[in-house]
């Protein structure tokens, strides 16, 4: 009877409605739910997990602490950029290659004219991952810091500034414009609320083609405002991304675990060991190769008859246990804090008559101090 009701492969839940239906024995729903996930077929085609609540890169209050860098290429030709994670300033070098050797002397270049960062933010490309590369880190005295391959987001500022620059060089070439031009008013430009990244970064302005007074470009500044607007908007940007995302149980050494790579790739694998990135693992596939993937690649398989390893929704689209209200408002939410903080904006006799938007804005200002 298990075997038949699970025909068609559906679903813990759904295959428990389909049993009740017609049949009950004493630990009917435990049995089911067994099987369903042991099934194979299932395991392999189970969804990926969903985003987890943002997890945002600290960003140090003076410039050229913490940089960010990548590679791109525009038709035949490859450019490095640099971009700072306070002043949002951008360096872009053209490379004749992308070879370790290459990269290291623009990198050189820039660290002689800015200064040597504390902490250098790249993806897991060759010309970062060579030994050559590591023998730089160590010489000039800079912490190096690789996000998960295949996870472009969790570089998302340099993968950004590679949008616009990218952008800017291909309207340069269509209008056929100077794209020096163009990065320049990009360096003079502010943003809203926060100074231009030239001043944060040199504290005065830069000159431009506009027409300007000389007593503008006098340099004297005080950042700790803009510091504040910008820690402003990187919490303002967790909340709303943190409405439509749900934390992922933590993985042991040892488990079993189905490694999605990109739509269709997946392949069976074990989890070797946390590595020292948040949310990043070290995996082994079967012929005993070792990978590093974010908690988002890897679906347990033990718990595959949800998407994130919880209990599954009901028709409702609530979680059994909680009111409609409370489960509006952890979607909403997303995050540990402002989930904390409506545990007290909601009694339960009231839950049903507060709004949620109303309960995320007082969780928000509860918990502001937590974001200075």
């Amino acid at each position: 009877m298990i075997e038949r009701v699970h025909d068609g492969h559906m679903g813990i839940d759904r295959c428990k409605r389909h049993a009740r239906e017609v049949m009950f024995w004493p630990g009917m729903s435990r049995d089911v739910e067994q099987r369903v996930r042991r099934c194979a077929a299932c395991t392999e085609r189970a969804p990926r997990p969903p985003r987890e609540p943002l997890l945002f890169h600290h960003i140090p209050d003076i410039p050229w602490v913490k940089v960010g860098s990548d590679i791109f290429q525009i038709g035949k030709n490859y450019y490095l950029i640099l971009v700072d994670y306070f002043s949002n300033f951008v360096e872009v070098v053209m490379l004749t290659n992308i070879c370790s050797r290459s990269v290291i002397g623009a990198l050189k270049e820039q660290f002689a004219r800015h200064g040597i960062p504390a902490h250098l933010v790249t993806d897991n490309g060759p010309a970062y991952a060579s030994k050559e590369f590591a023998s730089f880190c160590r010489t000039w005295g800079f912490d190096h810091i690789t996000t998960s391959p295949h996870y472009p987001q969790s570089n998302g500022r340099s993968e950004r500034t590679v949008r616009t620059v990218k952008e800017m060089l291909k309207k340069s070439y269509l209008s056929g414009t100077d794209f020096y031009l163009g990065l320049l008013n990009f360096r003079a430009t502010p943003r809203d609320g926060i100074a231009s990244p030239s001043e944060l970064l040199m504290g005065r302005r830069i000159n431009t083609r506009l027409p300007i007074h000389l007593s503008k470009l006098k340099p004297s500044r005080d950042n700790s405002e803009d510091y504040k607007n910008i820690r402003e908007k990187q919490f303002k940007c967790k909340t709303r991304y943190d409405w439509h995302s749900r934390a992922l149980p933590e993985l042991q050494a040892g488990q079993e675990v189905i490694i999605a790579d990109g739509v269709s790739r997946r392949r069976r694998g074990r989890v070797q060991a946390r590595a020292a990135q948040p949310r990043s693992y070290f995996v082994s596939d079967a012929a005993g190769r070792c990978y590093r993937r974010n908690r988002r690649h890897l679906i347990n398989i033990g718990q595959q008859g949800s998407a994130y390893g919880a209990t599954e929704p009901t028709e409702s689209g609530c979680i059994p246990g909680t009111s409609s209200a409370d489960s509006a408002l952890q979607r909403d939410l997303g995050n540990e804090a402002t989930t904390i903080a409506t545990s007290s904006l909601l009694p339960n006799n009231n839950a049903q008559k507060i709004d949620v938007r109303q309960a995320a804005i007082s969780a928000k200002n509860k918990f502001k101090n937590l974001f200075p």
